[in-house]
């Protein structure tokens, strides 16, 4: 049996920290922070952290990623296992949250002593991707690229007889990265199994679901089923442990949804999960209920820009450093080709670090068109057709002489003093445009002008997210292509993977799956 901690990351946007524990083995998936107020850090057992064998790392990003110095302060050991792409982005990230802590006036828990203790292990200097190796002895973990971000990758991991999904952060709609599908890579690697009941194949016998969860006074879990068949849930007033045996058909999953039956005990069930699944699948589901495809978001993009350019404004677009900034300014160069657009430094350095790292792009980008995406990034890095300036008085001479324009600018949720001072500048005239593409952390002065844009300025403020993660339909395929016998949706507010929950479970996408909506401090046993 394994048992899922989760220290953070799910019922909520940030902080993602996700332990796994056997009777041999503590791996943790991830380790960030939450980027609200003066920062949260994950609910770390700190009795824990000497006892972890291994940390795995999806990506850089802070509320992945900036919390690992402080597992090393409290005394772990081992090393981080993550992509060297990841490991050059996290100086800047673990730089950032610095200066983070600095403006609002709090001390990080842990010392540059702790951020320089931290060992790291490549994944691609060990094994190919989508390859089984053992980073520890009776560990087996394989890795696939995300799509999320350069560098980003999910993770498969095989312990105590266990086979456990983490999907990191993903999308299969990245214009620029490559993804690995999970799916080809568990059938590649015979992740799907069939397993034995009693010595007879599994498609011959009846099953036996047992779900075990703690889960602070909320349903522990629903089990998906045809009609005819039993559903679950526990209801509990604080923590409550649900221990029950459910008449299911274990199923042989096939294209057709063909099954057999047969009969067996909880008490006398496999050590290993039913045939066609895999034991815990921990999703990416960040949008929720959004149903919108990247096409469906681009459009929406490009409408908001055009409205905003008729009328002779200006649009600010906030971007991460890397990620989709780069993406963003590719499309909007083709789509506004007659369009000044203003690049800030920080955009181009992560347009620039792209060209270094082929193997996470794809050949040719989805909505960009050029022979190759090489070809077209190395072109807008040598081309004409933007503006880069360097200084105050350089930025001031571009407003002033470009109307109807573009401005690209580093940091997503507006807090640095650059992003303040754009706002300052545009936010007197009402056919200016600040567009926000992303999460916008609460408490950030992007989520004030969202919330309250009247008391800082008269410009338009509006939020159309540009797909980095998963909506519902990236679900619901997701858990069609990855079938597991329990599913946690994560990186979304509770109340949103609530909704997702009971809208997956009327589209029944996998049956017999338990999925979980749960919140940082909850355990689940499989």
């Amino acid at each position: 049996m394994i048992k899922l901690n989760v220290w953070g990351g799910a019922g909520e946007h940030g902080r993602s920290a996700y332990l796994l524990s056997g009777s041999q083995f503590h791996l943790l998936l991830d380790c960030g922070v939450k980027k609200e107020g003066t920062g949260e850090y994950p609910m770390i057992d700190p009795e824990i952290v000497p006892q972890l064998d291994a940390v795995l790392l999806s990506h850089a990003h802070e509320d992945h990623s900036v919390a690992i110095p402080l597992l090393y302060k409290m005394g772990y050991q081992g090393e981080v296992w993550t992509t060297r792409e990841t490991r050059a982005q996290l100086r800047t990230y673990f730089a950032n949250w610095r200066r983070f802590a600095e403006r609002v006036g709090e001390k990080l828990p842990y010392d540059e002593a702790d951020e320089q203790a931290i060992r790291y292990r490549y994944l691609e200097d060990e094994v190919v991707s989508q390859t089984w190796f053992e980073p520890i002895p009776g560990v087996k973990v394989m890795w696939g690229r995300s799509g999320h971000l350069a560098g980003s990758v999910w993770f498969g991991v095989e312990m105590e007889g266990k086979r456990i999904f983490y999907s990191g952060d993903y999308t299969s709609e990245s214009m620029l990265l490559q993804e690995d599908y999970p799916a080809e890579a568990f059938l590649r690697e015979n992740m799907i199994r069939e397993d034995t009941l009693f010595g007879t194949p599994s498609s011959e016998q009846w099953g036996a679901e047992e779900l075990i969860a703690i889960n602070s006074g909320q349903k522990a879990g629903e089990l998906i089923t045809s009609p005819d068949q039993t559903s679950v849930a526990s209801e509990a007033s604080s923590r409550t442990l649900v221990s029950m045996e459910i008449p299911m058909k274990q199923r042989n999953f096939t294209s057709n949804g063909a099954v057999r039956a047969g009969r067996a005990n909880v008490a006398d069930a496999a050590p290993i999960s039913s045939g066609g699944l895999i034991d815990l699948a921990i999703v990416d589901a960040a949008y929720g209920t959004d149903q919108d495809t990247q096409a469906d978001k681009l459009e929406q993009l490009e409408r908001a820009i055009r409205q905003t350019i008729a009328q002779g404004g200006k649009v600010l677009l906030p971007m991460p450093v890397v990620g989709r900034g780069q993406e963003i300014i590719l499309w909007a160069q083709q789509q506004f080709p007659a369009i000044p657009i203003v690049v800030e430094q920080g955009l181009v350095d992560g347009m620039k670090q792209l060209m270094h790292v082929p193997y996470w792009l794809r050949e040719k980008g989805e909505h960009v068109s050029g022979s190759s995406l090489k070809d077209e990034i190395d072109g807008f890095l040598t081309g004409r057709g933007w503006d880069l300036p360097t200084t105050t008085q350089e930025r001031e001479q571009l407003l002033e002489h470009h109307v109807a324009s573009l401005w690209f600018i580093p940091d997503g949720m507006m807090q640095s003093s650059l992003a303040r001072w754009y706002y300052s500048q545009l936010s007197d005239r009402e056919e200016n445009l600040i567009l926000l593409t992303g999460h916008v952390a609460h408490g950030t002065f992007a989520d004030k002008l969202l919330r309250v844009p009247d008391k800082y300025g008269v410009c338009d403020v509006r939020k159309i997210r540009y797909k980095v993660h998963q909506g519902w339909k990236d679900v619901e395929r997701m858990l069609h292509q990855v079938p597991a016998k329990h599913t946690v949706l994560v990186h979304a507010d509770r109340v949103e993977t609530d909704r997702l929950k009971e809208g997956l479970l009327r589209n029944s996408p996998s049956p017999g799956t338990v999925i979980h909506s749960l919140s940082a401090g909850d355990e689940l046993y499989v």
